[in-house]
């Protein structure tokens, strides 16, 4: 083999190697993987992106107070001028009354352009119409941080429900080392004669179920992390090396920042005052400077001003325009903006009762869920201690293979229910969490 040989075939592997850390994300924990949501994040992007729009709109209010002023322009080729009868008298004094004459007047090309401007000196909606965009603009800023909070929920639900089925792999493990070794010992002795049928069936049955347990779980798990891959937008596979009792609020804190419910509450309220203003505002009058300058050129031939006439004209003023009568449309909009406010105000105090209730609900059940899940794990911890000395006391011949397989038994049970009080923990310490952190930026 040459020398080049060999060095690509050592550098094949060493590329395989370098390719697969390429396409694997780690994560050590959950606030890794909110961080890396933060950039990632199709849905949380977007609402940064309407965001952008509500701050251009603010800008456009704005803009709607400066003059509005617009330039003109037009061209008329008078192909053929109609002609005007004028009394003949008007030339001729001698001439009868009732003769006429046809007459043509004008010239064939006419070029035209003006420039017209207008300033509100006084329309009070102007004013609205900025409050409303910078309401709006709010409202944009708490629908961002509502976005995150549902984001991180839905990220720590998956990540928890990995960390979860990892247990319940490492679990699942166990239960299959201590089927496979009870049915070792169990099979020996029906071959003996010492055991049934039934029995030797019993103990393979529980082999069989930890197989399938641990298939189960690691299925699951797979798919949790394909639903955490289109949380992140990426199509890395990803390893979570994280403890899942990393960042256990033993001492739990009864203070929480100011809930994006209320502040979007309050801000919808706001905008519904500020549509009743503008609503009465609609029946103020209205007070705008205006200046228009037109200038008017007539030529007979195209192109050619030298002997054309030129009549500019120039003039400003002040325009006063007031409502007086539209069917009562206005008067309904003031109506329908009172109902909408009530119904905001109403909205507004049950957001904050909820809230409150939320936040005192949520720390009674993490404190007592904490509680329960470590009593969890000390009874595990028993279990699986008795577990251990019925496997001895099994293979000396102490006990039988009807009180091995009950022990067995006792300890699945409490398993399920480990897992069980696991998963209530995790989801009030992620809840609680999330609660805890200030979204608002």
């Amino acid at each position: 083999m040459t020398l080049l040989k060999k060095r690509l075939l050592w550098c094949i592997p060493v590329m395989l190697v370098a390719n697969a850390a390429r396409a694997q994300l780690r994560f050590a924990s959950l606030q890794d993987i909110w961080a890396y949501a933060e950039q990632h994040n199709i849905q949380l992007k977007s609402a940064h992106l309407n965001g952008l729009i509500a701050g251009i709109n603010i800008k456009q209010a704005y803009g709607a107070m400066l003059p509005v002023v617009t330039a003109t322009g037009g061209y008329t080729d008078n192909i053929k001028i109609q002609p005007t009868l004028i009394p003949e008298k008007l030339l001729r004094p001698n001439v009868p009354d009732g003769v006429f004459t046809e007459a043509t007047f004008g010239r064939r090309f006419i070029y035209n352009g003006g420039i017209f401007a207008q300033f509100d000196i006084l329309n009070i909606q102007d004013w609205y119409a900025i409050r409303r965009a910078r309401l709006n603009d709010a409202i944009s800023r708490f629908n961002i941080a509502n976005v995150k909070m549902g984001l991180y929920q839905q990220l720590a639900d998956t990540y928890y429900a990995c960390m979860l089925l990892t247990e319940a792999e490492r679990l699942s493990r166990e239960n299959l080392k201590t089927t496979t070794a009870i049915y070792e010992l169990a099979d020996n002795k029906f071959h003996e004669g010492v055991i049934s049928e039934a029995t030797i069936n019993t103990v393979l049955i529980n082999r069989e179920k930890a197989g399938k347990s641990l298939d189960a779980a690691t299925q699951h798990r797979q798919l949790q992390l394909n639903n955490l891959q289109l949380l992140l937008n990426v199509s890395d596979s990803i390893v979570l090396t994280g403890n899942p009792d990393e960042g256990t609020l033993t001492d739990a804190e009864d203070s929480f920042p100011t809930d994006p419910a209320i502040k979007l509450s309050d801000a919808r309220m706001q905008l519904s005052e500020n549509e009743l203003r503008n609503a009465r505002a609609a029946l103020a009058p209205t007070l705008s400077a205006i200046y228009q300058y037109n200038l008017q050129l007539s030529t007979s031939e195209f192109l050619k001003s030298k002997d054309g006439n030129t009549m500019p004209q120039q003039y400003w003023g002040l325009r006063l325009t007031a409502p007086l009568f539209a069917g009562k449309t206005r008067l309904y909009n003031i109506q329908k903006a009172k109902i909408d406010y009530d119904i905001q105000q109403k909205e507004h105090h049950h957001t904050r009762l909820q809230s409150d209730i939320n936040n005192k609900n949520l720390l009674l059940a993490y404190k007592a869920s904490l509680k329960t899940y470590e009593k969890a794990k000390n009874i595990l911890a028993l279990y699986q201690s008795n577990d251990a000395h019925a496997t001895r006391k099994f293979n000396e011949g102490i006990i039988s293979l009807d009180e091995r397989l009950k022990s067995y038994s006792d300890l699945i049970i409490n398993q399920n229910e480990y897992l069980q009080n696991m998963s209530d923990y995790f989801i009030q310490q992620y809840l609680l969490k999330i609660r805890q952190t200030n979204f608002v930026e």
